[in-house]
């Protein structure tokens, strides 16, 4: 095979795709947590140099409005990625454990779906695989657990909106607020 040069959109593109087929066919839901993770990766730095705003740095700002405390740049990212077990599939750490707990359900659509925010930042017209995994999402997650191996109802998304529209009135309070600040920080950056 020849050599070829692949622009890293496409190569994140290609690696999200081929873990959301992973996931969605149940066929091996560990190696779709790794290609999730490697094309956020990417994803994650295109979106900072197109000066946009990744997905971590949007959980981070919500972190700060809830706690009141903003935590470092670097160490949200790892920690976001430690709970997806996308670190500890990745690394074989000097004097780390030699096994990795985890629900690869769960890990792989978390990894999945971020790889999938970061993706709309650069690319806001989903491609189909997109489209078919934000669908399956919408059939099976609830927001807590993944109902694909119950009789199906409804889709569980309703129990998402549901449990958006029933949030107390001060968490909408400083959503608002939330989006305020950061609507303004945007503008004064992109000079308007």
């Amino acid at each position: 095979m020849a050599e070829k040069t692949i622009g890293k959109l496409e190569l994140a593109q290609q690696q999200l795709e081929t873990a959301i087929g992973l996931f969605v066919s149940r066929r091996d839901r560990i190696s779709a947590i790794t290609l999730a993770g490697a094309a956020d990766g990417i994803l994650h730095g295109l979106v900072l140099k197109a000066g946009k705003q990744p997905f971590a740095d949007y959980a981070m700002a919500v972190r700060e409005a809830l706690a009141g405390e903003t935590p470092a740049k670097a160490k949200f990212g790892k920690h976001i990625n430690d709970k997806l077990n996308i670190n500890d599939l990745k690394h074989m750490d000097p004097g780390g454990p030699n096994d990795v707990t985890l629900d690869p359900d769960i890990s792989a659509l978390g990894a999945i779906l971020i790889a999938i925010a970061n993706h709309h930042t650069l690319v806001p017209k989903h491609p189909d695989f997109i489209n078919a995994m934000l669908q399956w999402t919408w059939m099976f997650y609830d927001g807590e657990r993944i109902t694909e191996d119950e009789p199906y109802v409804k889709p569980a998304g309703e129990k998402v909106m549901q449990r958006h529209a029933d949030r107390p009135e001060k968490i909408k309070q400083m959503e608002a607020r939330f989006a305020k600040k950061y609507q303004g920080l945007f503008k004064d950056k992109e000079g308007k």
